[in-house]
């Protein structure tokens, strides 16, 4: 069904292409979204937009063998002496459930081993959080993907260069809001200045939503997390851990420190072993409960291992489900998949994942990268297969592969794709 969903969406995005007032941008959505997106949508709306590749039919892929526990944690082992790092968690999917797990290294160097209990903040691959988490409103229809953020700030949200185009929560997503990337300034991450930068003073060049506006944009999930909040009128936290985690049996957080089992946290090195965030730092990071407060987590705070965030890329791979029970609707889980176009640096951007074609011996692939603090990671999922993995490291070395993914990474996901 997801190969079938995929190949229309792609396809009626190449139809679009040049068109205005079209409908490839909004096939993912449940009907009545649709219905709104296209009020929404204004003329000559997809000229900035590149073609998307129309995928080819594959209904019978060539299964991979599937990797063992043992040759999974000699690729991990290998990872990390090749890279230097200090520690590798790997998680690998297959059929819609976690099948392996690996750990090496020190969760605290030279104190405490590393398993694959253990928890690491992962950086931008908690974007993909964010955007399940606005899926999570979408299904209970809190969220109008497609709506003037306006309405949950109490100002006018505009670029003052394009002052009739709102700004969305479907711009913050595919990082075409124009917003300036501020995410330096923690101040620039609370509500209050966040409301003022959306009134007007916080925007680049380039008109809202098009593609040919795309920048990569920390500063644009921390709003995006704080709108979420707003929306629901409860931190991200909540939203996220009651629709998904806590039924998962997921302990995971936003904030390191908001962690069931802090003992479980792991403390990362930049590369050479250089301590970057102490374990007793990390607790010190709590949830406020004031939604909409502040937003510097969202773009890269999410704390959990990588058999957990395996969890939830598997129930992506799955249409929203895992284990039998449907947590994001399949309508919900395409529009998160569906591309806006290719970007400068190769990728087709989602929302927010990311898709590439011919991927570690894929026909294709959706994923996502992530990178702070001495963490580099990996969460990926073959759509025609269901195949997938995460890759957690910490200490390792920062070389990137041919598709842009941390080589560290890039080489237990060959190993697993095959």
């Amino acid at each position: 069904m997801k190969q079938v969903l995929l190949c229309l969406l792609l396809a009626l995005s190449l139809t679009a292409c040049g068109q205005a007032g079209s409908t490839a941008e909004v096939s993912g959505l449940q009907p009545e979204l649709q219905a709104v997106a296209l009020e929404n949508k204004t003329d000559g709306d997809s000229a900035g937009h590149a073609q998307t590749p129309a995928a080819q039919p594959n209904p019978t892929p060539t299964p991979t063998p599937p990797i063992t526990q043992e040759q999974l944690q000699q690729a991990v082992d290998q990872a990390r002496a090749d890279y230097g790092a200090t520690a590798i968690q790997a998680a690998v999917i297959r059929d819609g459930q976690v099948a392996a797990q690996a750990a090496s290294g020190w969760a605290v160097e030279d104190q405490i081993t590393l398993t694959t209990r253990h928890k690491m903040r992962c950086a931008s691959l908690t974007k993909v959080m964010v955007g399940i988490s606005a899926g999570v409103l979408i299904d209970d229809g809190t969220l109008d993907p497609y709506a003037d953020l306006s309405g949950y700030w109490g100002v006018t949200a505009r670029n003052p260069s394009y002052p009739d185009t709102p700004i969305t929560v479907d711009m913050l997503l595919t990082h075409t809001s124009t917003l300036s990337d501020a995410s330096g300034s923690l101040s620039a991450l609370k509500g209050t200045a966040a409301r003022q930068r959306l009134a007007g003073s916080g925007y680049t060049g380039g008109k809202p939503g098009e593609l040919s506006s795309w920048s990569y944009n920390n500063y644009g999930f921390s709003v995006l997390g704080m709108t979420l909040e707003r929306a629901a009128d409860q931190v991200l936290d909540d939203v996220l851990g009651e629709a998904v985690l806590t039924p998962m049996g997921i302990d995971a957080a936003f904030e390191a420190g908001s962690v069931d089992d802090t003992g479980l946290l792991c403390a990362l090195y930049y590369p050479g072993n250089s301590l970057s965030r102490t374990v007793s730092t990390q607790k010190s990071y709590v949830c406020i409960q004031q939604p909409g407060y502040r937003g510097n987590f969202f773009a890269g705070g999410f704390t959990c291992s990588a058999g957990e965030l395996a969890q939830l890329v598997a129930m992506l791979a799955e249409d929203g489900t895992y284990q039998g029970q449907q947590y994001l609707s399949a309508e919900t889980v395409a529009y998160l998949e569906q591309p806006l176009g290719q970007t400068p640096d190769g990728f087709y951007q989602c929302r927010p994942l990311r898709y590439r074609e011919n991927m570690y011996g894929r026909d294709r692939m959706y994923y996502h990268t992530g990178s702070a603090y001495g963490f580099y990671g990996l969460l990926s999922y073959d759509p025609d297969t269901g195949d997938g993995v995460v890759v957690f490291t910490t200490g390792a070395s920062g070389v990137t592969d041919s598709y842009g993914v941390y080589a560290v990474c890039g080489q237990v996901a060959q190993a697993v794709y095959g």
